[in-house]
Order: structure tokens, then sequence, then C-alpha cells
């Protein structure tokens, strides 16, 4: 950074502390404007992640409820599978030869 740079920041920041910052002046209605528009641009993207989150947490929740369903099926048919094979079992052991 030269000299020229500092100069330029400097002289920069003395204008700044120079400019009018009562109630009625210019300079604070802009300030005002920006921090209200920067707290809008953050509630906004506040709301915005919050939505993505509830959504993935929706979808989480959706594919557990899924799966656990996927499972119960499954049990259900391989119980099905077994009891068919030990009453077959069972009815071989039962009959004489």
């Amino acid at each position: 950074m030269g000299v020229r740079d500092q100069l330029r920041q400097a002289s920069s920041y003395l204008r700044k502390l120079r400019l009018p910052l009562g109630p009625d002046s210019y300079f604070q209605y802009k300030r005002e404007r920006n921090y209200e528009r920067k707290q809008a641009d953050h509630a906004r993207w506040h709301a915005k992640d919050s939505a993505a989150r509830e959504r993935a947490e929706a979808d989480r929740e959706r594919g557990k409820a899924e799966r656990e369903r996927q499972y119960d099926e499954r049990y259900t048919r391989e119980r099905g599978g077994d009891i068919a094979r030990e009453r077959t079992e069972r009815a071989e052991e039962t009959e004489p030869d």
C-alpha cells in the first residue's frame, strides 16, 4: 500500500468525521436506512435458513418412517416364511413313514 493510498484513506476518514450527524441530517437518515436494510436482509436469510432446516428435518422424519415401514414389511414376510417352513417341518415329523 503506497503513501497515496494511505493519504486517500485518511482524507476519506476525515471527511466522514466532518459530516453532520444530527438527528435531522441526511447522513443520519442514510445510516438508518442502511441499518434497516441490513436487518431486513438478515431476517430474510434467517427465515430462509430456518425453512430449509425444517424441510430437511421433515425429510429425515419421512425417510425414517419409510425405513421403519419397509422393515416391518420385510419382517412380516420373513416371519410368514419361517412359520410356513416350521409347519411343513412339523408335518413331516409327525407323518408316519
